[in-house]
């Protein structure tokens, strides 16, 4: 901060010097004809901004001439110098001269018109330069109402009509501009973009709100906030579509992004809603109840709270280990130990959020991995698929086998017929199966849960398998802006032998980068809709 004592200096009659003190003070204090500067020097011979007095990094207090404009300093043209005792600087007719200082002021400085314009000047001005409407010949009264009519023709008259005519509002849609343009308060939202030129296709009634049926007109799949229609009604039916969303606010603004909107309910949502079974919500840093898992529970879907360790477990029908499988030393395979990554089984969709669903023949297969072989008493490859499916395989391929020479029909007891050829190429398929693809640890077993049945043509079953593909359905999260994360720095799954073990990350982890509304140094603020969205869409 500079604190200035500035002292006007004029001239009496006789010519003696009559001062008048003010005290002025900024971080920098302007000099020029504007009225926001500080030091304001009434004339045309100086610029709306002429100078800037500044202080430097080592304590030196500076005046810099702002653009074009020039000082004479001392008696030299300059464009900068330090403002020591004595320095004389003249800015157009004006002379400013920096006194001795005193205590209490960084600078003094007096100032004095020194080349006034003379009388013959001053007339010269006035005759060229008429500064009332008067000397212009012009009636004030008539000019004003001129003027009245012009601008209400302009900006009232001309941006109605194009709703008063379908036919008129296309032919000014197409115009470099618009006639009701200068209606627009601002740009519209990036995909409202096309509208730009017909304002009719929102605001259908001149002087009206646009109203939510006008929105929902064309955002037929937004769905409600609420589940329960009447809930719906009863909470939000004061609100509009236009309480949140604001158009013309440039191409990015149109979600609110506020989380005070929804901690007006949330905030305590049991006294509003008694029923509820939602925990308040005031802030992610510090108000924000765990998360919650989404789990199959048979046919059922159930929501878990993540700090209820002993119900996080799901029934997948599989056998995984993927400790096995991310071993630094690496997992054996047919080209030898290979070091897999997470990316080598989960490849994230081009959307980001999600990933593309695991299969057989393109997640566990794509490296003659886990090829479901049988080898007595000739051996093939079984496909992945139903358990009639691989018996009907089986019994194909032994009956080949059989019809290809007699000496192959010595494996059964009775091949003489087509019959026998048969029965004998069921009883190899079924004593093969069981001893290779249906075992309870190989083939199918190494991954599936097998049980036996009471089915003498396909005497397994295996159980059905139920992948989750969305642990959390109601947030919103992409992979893709969290990619400079290792995946097991979020999910701990280096040691987990089991696929019933759920490594989805706490909300203890999520708060080592990200806070709540509040931005705090080194991590990212989060609000609301960060994970959430106040419309889930149609079910």
């Amino acid at each position: 901060m500079i604190s200035c004592l500035l002292i006007h200096v004029s001239r009496n009659p006789q010519g003696l010097p009559v001062c008048k003190d003010s005290v002025i003070a900024g971080a920098t204090i302007q000099i020029g004809r504007g009225a926001a500067c500080k030091i304001h020097l009434l004339d045309h011979r100086v610029s709306l901004l002429h100078a800037s007095v500044r202080r430097s990094e080592d304590g030196v207090l500076y005046i810099d001439g702002e653009r074009n404009a020039t000082l004479k300093i001392n008696g030299f043209i300059a464009q900068s110098a330090p403002l020591l005792p004595g320095t004389h600087v003249e800015i157009g007719p004006y002379a400013l001269v920096v006194e001795p200082a005193a205590s209490g002021h960084d600078l003094i400085l007096s100032v004095e018109l020194i080349h006034p314009l003379n009388d013959h000047d001053a007339a010269l001005a006035c005759r060229t330069a008429p500064v009332t409407i008067a000397a212009l010949g012009l009636s004030k009264r008539k000019l004003g109402f001129s003027l009245a009519a012009c601008i209400l023709f302009l900006y009232l008259l001309l941006p109605m009509l194009p709703s008063a005519s379908m036919v008129f509002d296309k032919w000014q849609a197409g115009l470099p501009v618009t006639l009701n343009g200068s209606w627009s308060p601002g740009p519209l939202a990036g995909g409202h973009a096309l509208f730009e030129a017909k304002c009719s296709t929102c605001h259908q009634r001149s002087f009206q709100a646009v109203s939510d049926e006008v929105c929902t007109g064309c955002h037929k799949q937004v769905g409600k906030h609420l589940t329960k229609e009447e809930l719906q009604v009863k909470t939000f039916k004061t609100m509009r579509c236009t309480d949140c969303h604001i158009d013309h606010k440039g191409s990015e603004r149109l979600v609110l992004h506020d989380s005070s909107k929804c901690v007006t309910c949330h905030g305590d949502i049991k006294r509003k809603i008694a029923s509820t079974e939602l925990a308040n919500v005031n802030d992610f840093a510090a108000g924000h109840p765990p998360f919650h898992i989404t789990l199959r529970n048979g046919q059922d879907v159930i929501r878990v709270r993540q700090d209820e360790k002993d119900k996080l477990v799901e029934k997948s029908g599989l056998k995984y280990s993927h400790k096995v499988h991310l071993a630094k030393e690496g997992v054996s395979s047919p080209q030898g130990d290979t070091v897999m990554r997470c990316q080598d089984c989960h490849k994230i969709k081009e959307s980001g959020r999600h990933f593309e669903p695991m299969t057989m023949q393109k997640t566990c297969q794509q490296s003659d991995c886990h090829a479901l072989d049988y080898t007595d008493p000739v051996g093939g490859l079984a496909p992945h698929g139903s358990e009639p499916a691989v018996m009907n395989h089986l019994r194909v391929f032994y009956s080949k086998w059989l019809n290809e020479s007699p000496e192959n029909r010595a494996a059964c007891d009775s091949a003489a017929d087509i019959q026998g050829i048969t029965a004998c190429a069921s009883d190899l398929a079924r004593k093969n199966a069981a001893a290779t693809l249906f075992s309870k640890n190989d083939g199918c077993g190494e991954c599936h849960e097998i049980q036996p049945v009471s089915n003498r043509e396909v005497p397994w079953k295996v159980a059905p398998v139920r992948i989750n593909q969305d642990w959390q359905p109601g947030a919103e999260f992409v992979h893709a802006k969290h990619d400079t994360m290792g995946c097991t720095d979020c999910h701990d799954k280096m040691n987990s032998r089991s696929s019933a073990d759920i490594s989805m990350p706490a909300i203890a982890k999520c708060r080592e980068c990200h806070v709540g509304n509040h931005p705090a140094k080194g991590k990212v603020a989060s609000g609301c809709d960060s994970c959430h969205r106040f419309h889930q869409g149609v079910k």
